[in-house]
């Protein structure tokens, strides 16, 4: 699987980015337990460090919730619903906007 990733920003914020569009899209459902650390650092070809600040960014951002068995993706469906609704043009589109709002 190839990673999209832009080079104007620090890697862990790239990274962010990528696992948040991906959740937009749904390849990381609501409720779901997301990758370990390393799991996601051998995808993208990064450290599990950056990983790490990445899970934490979007943590910040309530996109995806620490809980003791780890990493997991909002339960609350109407924050990505309301995610979905700023970045995508069409939720079930698959195309990608960012609304100048």
């Amino acid at each position: 699987m190839s990673w999209d990733i832009d080079v104007s920003e620090k890697l862990y914020q790239r990274l962010a980015n990528e696992i948040f569009f991906r959740i937009l899209h749904g390849k990381y459902r609501t409720g779901d337990k997301m990758p370990s650390y390393t799991e996601l650092a051998k995808e993208a070809g990064s450290s599990p460090e950056t990983v790490r600040k990445a899970f934490r960014e979007l943590q910040h951002y309530g996109v995806i919730e620490k809980m003791r068995r780890g990493y997991f993706v909002t339960a609350d469906e109407a924050v990505v619903m309301a995610y979905r609704q700023q970045y995508l043009v069409c939720p079930n589109c698959h195309e990608m906007i960012h609304n100048a709002d």
